[in-house]
């Protein structure tokens, strides 16, 4: 099961609200059923490709990360190639084999390399993966989308992963290249970086910027991970005046993550500006990306992220290369900013520069305002997913903790793929039990821009 590490602490929060609630049946509702889940796709009832439909076509793209992150680590742990100097005992002791084309997952033995700034030699086509997982099958078990993907070491498996199946459903929807997955230092001690990933999708005409949630291995990676979430302190960076003459104040932990030069001496905010240009200037006989439009997206830790990175790609003037708006689908973000950081995200929405949906899901209380500190204010439009009714829709919507706390901690709540119905995807693919239609279906049914005309205050 995937569940979202972020410190239970976060749990004191404070603020507000009425809210617009869209229309919905009066009928109770439950969510799809496990079964149903694991081996259909939703979107398709609503006839149009998945990436025309921004709150599944994120949380996957989301998910996917996540799993390609699992399977890079069994290819870097396990791959026989990438252990050459252990001796015959040791690789017998740490389970090393020979998969087959290991080079489509791990490029570092690539002879080229096609952008200059990124650390991947070369990009990880979708259909690479998917060759990969069904060369490799006996290998690598994955039974349903709540499943990380798990090496067989005996080769007994015989099934084909979720993540094979899902690429092939996506098909058409998704000829895309990873251009980028940056976890070298993602997981080395107090200093290492965050993990993000980005992808150029050509059936979307889209660049997507993906960070990973909150993760950790070791106990040392989980600390790190805990101590960034747990800086609530405000801070000024020097880069705001770029953007904004007003008191903008950041979340001290978010913003140095993104902000401050890690274990490779360049700050992350840099090396994606970098790199995204090359992948904007990129141009063939055959490929031009430069009227692509740029979606940021993350969970948990990745969604505080990818609301702060929007904001800074969105604002910063170096970044006029990038098309506008830039568009950001957020899930579980905690809170990123001040009421400062509000009203300037805010100016950015009014000059048609950012478009940003915040998706949170009733009990958890992850993205709420934390009392003891300086308030801070969420931003964008939120989508509030319920168990037994259609999803609460307002502008900014910053919660209460009271009204968001769960004794127990971040639970299923929190999770996008929980193995029951409390999760991200789980409700917001809840149907009524009597007409059997999806309770979400009007806000499923709409774009960014469609659901920014209806519910935006700007």
């Amino acid at each position: 099961m995937k569940f979202s590490l972020i410190a239970t602490a976060v749990a004191l929060l404070t603020v507000h609200s009425s809210a617009f609630v869209a229309p919905a049946s009066t009928q109770t509702t439950t969510a799809l059923s496990l079964e149903s889940r694991k081996d259909s796709s939703p979107h398709a009832k609503f006839n149009k490709p998945i990436f025309d439909i921004p709150l599944e076509y994120t949380m996957k793209v989301s998910d996917l990360i996540y799993d390609f992150s699992d399977i890079r680590d069994i290819v870097k742990n396990r791959e026989t190639t990438f252990n050459l100097d252990l001796t015959e005992k040791e690789k017998v002791r740490k389970e090393i084999i020979a998969f087959k084309s290991p080079e489509l997952i791990d490029t570092r033995n690539s002879a080229d390399k096609k952008f200059p700034s990124t650390k991947m030699k070369n990009p990880v086509t979708a259909a690479a993966i998917k060759d990969f997982l069904n060369f490799n099958k006996k290998f690598i078990r994955q039974e349903s989308m709540y499943d990380k993907p798990e090496f067989v070491y005996d080769g007994s498996n015989t099934e084909t992963t979720y993540m094979a199946k899902d690429m092939a459903d996506m098909r058409d929807s998704f000829d895309a290249d990873i251009i980028e997955f940056d976890d070298e230092f993602g997981s080395k001690g107090l200093n290492s970086t965050l993990v993000y990933s980005i992808i150029v999708n050509r059936s979307s005409k889209q660049i997507i910027l993906v960070f990973r949630g909150t993760f950790g291995t070791t106990k040392l990676s989980k600390l790190k991970n805990w101590l960034v979430n747990f800086r609530f302190f405000q801070h000024r960076p020097k880069i705001l005046n770029k953007i904004t003459d007003r008191n903008v104040k950041l979340h001290m932990g978010f913003s140095d993550y993104l902000l401050n030069d890690n274990v490779d001496k360049t700050d992350q905010l840099q090396q994606i500006i970098n790199i995204l240009k090359e992948v904007y200037e990129h141009k063939t006989d055959t490929r031009c990306y430069k009227d692509y439009e740029l979606v940021v997206t993350g969970h948990s830790l990745g969604g505080a992220l990818a609301q702060l990175s929007s904001y800074m790609l969105a604002g910063l003037p170096e970044t006029d290369f990038i098309p506008k708006p830039i568009k950001a689908v957020t899930f579980a973000s905690p809170v990123v900013g001040n009421k400062e950081f509000f009203k300037s995200y805010q100016d950015l929405e009014k000059a048609g520069k950012i478009r940003h949906l915040r998706v949170s899901n009733n009990k958890d209380f992850i993205p709420g305002d934390p009392p003891f500190f300086k308030e801070f204010v969420q931003t964008g439009v939120n989508i509030h997913l319920r168990p037994c009714e259609a999803a609460e829709v307002k502008y900014e919507n910053t919660k209460t903790f009271l009204s968001q706390f769960n004794p127990f901690g971040p639970t299923k709540e929190h999770s996008l793929f929980p193995d029951e119905d409390y999760g991200y995807y789980a409700r917001l693919y809840a149907k009524d039990k009597k007409s059997d239609e999806f309770v979400n279906e009007d806000i499923l049914n709409k774009s960014i821009e469609e659901i920014y005309e209806e519910y935006a205050e700007l």
